[in-house]
């Protein structure tokens, strides 16, 4: 399950896509800056520190486009402290398109590190570590030098076949040609775990906090990417019609925002539909209700909260594909239809506490009974 990571803000928003920062990542930035803040001078911390962020901005901007081009629906792009990460709505369904996407942000780093690298040679600068005088005072040889070893070592990392990084999606992707997605993820994220692991013992061995936070993200990302693969497969197996409660509560948008209140204090559902009548004209949601009701007040009516567009999909349709649907419309809920009419609500919470039974059951051998019916309308 992917939804909006937390401890994470909104920096900007660029062609439609929400750029976010995890604290972390800004944590690690800053960290990073302080460990650079050497003899060397603050003009060699603030010229590596820019050409690493460049870095970091130019791999995730790149798989923007690529994704684009490959016609999969982007969420957000957030950075962490492994790097940029681009958020999609679902997973590429072809392996080819994976690994394309996989390998276009290393790829367009190792472009600039190439491009930095002809530059360098052509006025004869060396790129060993004992050459890196251009980098402690700042000019455009050394902000070449800068990009060219920020990028190759990025593109590097990037490219280990480990997940979360590209190069683990690739693997696993060309692994799961031959033994199947969630096979191939449980080797990719072992591989990223074991290279977490090494990774934090060389942050403690050198003190080294950036390193270490890198190696944090590293294994809960792998620790993720299977777990998220696990709630696909297990999802999968269950449609939305099957899963929508038939006496769910449902509100009238005339009824006043204190009554919900009271009703939320009873009813553990996380999202509600609105009826006026028989007719369906809106979803209201446990969290909008809270965040509004101080502003609008216990008796203002529940129109003014409601969502009055939403979006439906059938009863037959699997929760994995729900899932992204969720994923493609920001979170919002979407309204499950049966063949005789309304059938239920299905957001985020719902298929977070639906993943948690259904992998419960399987590890203890547990078969579900038959699907029920559709749920008729209310």
């Amino acid at each position: 399950m992917v939804a909006r990571m937390r401890w994470s803000f909104r920096i900007a928003r660029l062609f439609a896509i929400d750029v976010r920062v995890h604290v972390a990542f800004a944590l690690a930035v800053i960290s990073f800056a302080l460990h650079l803040g050497t003899p060397r001078g603050p003009a060699f911390s603030v010229l590596v520190l820019g050409a690493l962020l460049a870095a970091l901005a130019l791999h995730a901007f790149g798989q923007c486009l690529v994704a684009r081009r490959l016609g999969l629906a982007l969420t957000e792009i957030l950075f962490l402290p492994v790097g940029g990460v681009v958020r999609l709505a679902s997973e590429p369904r072809k392996a080819r398109h994976e690994v394309v996407l996989a390998l276009s942000g290393p790829l367009l780093n190792l472009s600039v590190a190439l491009f930095s690298w002809v530059v360098l040679d052509r006025y004869r600068v060396p790129l060993d570590h004992g050459h890196l005088q251009l980098v402690y005072a700042p000019s455009l040889l050394g902000m070449l030098q800068a990009l060219f070893w920020a990028n190759a070592a990025f593109a590097a990392f990037d490219l280990l076949p480990a997940l979360p990084m590209g190069g683990g999606r690739a693997f696993r992707a060309l692994l799961g040609v031959s033994l199947g997605r969630s096979r191939a993820t449980q080797i990719a994220a072992a591989v990223g775990q074991v290279l977490a692991i090494v990774l934090l013992s060389v942050a403690f061995k050198k003190d080294w906090g950036p390193l270490a936070l890198v190696a944090v993200f590293v294994f809960v990302g792998a620790v993720q990417e299977r777990a998220a693969v696990r709630a696909s497969e297990l999802l999968s197996e269950l449609r939305a019609g099957e899963v929508c409660d038939p006496n769910a509560v449902v509100f009238a948008p005339q009824e006043q925002v204190g009554h919900v209140l009271d009703t939320l204090v009873r009813s553990p559902q996380a999202h509600f539909a609105v009826f006026y009548g028989k007719e369906l004209v809106g979803t209201i949601g446990r969290e909008q209700v809270l965040a509004a009701a101080p502003r609008v007040g216990l008796e203002a009516p529940l129109s003014s909260l409601m969502r009055r567009e939403f979006f439906a999909v059938d009863a037959g349709t699997p929760l994995d594909e729900v899932r992204r649907r969720l994923l493609e419309i920001a979170g919002r809920p979407v309204v499950v239809r049966s063949a005789t009419g309304y059938a239920g609500v299905l957001g985020f919470e719902d298929l977070q506490r639906i993943t948690l039974v259904a992998e419960r059951l399987a590890q203890a051998g547990i078969r579900r009974p038959q699907p029920v019916p559709d749920p008729a309308l209310h």
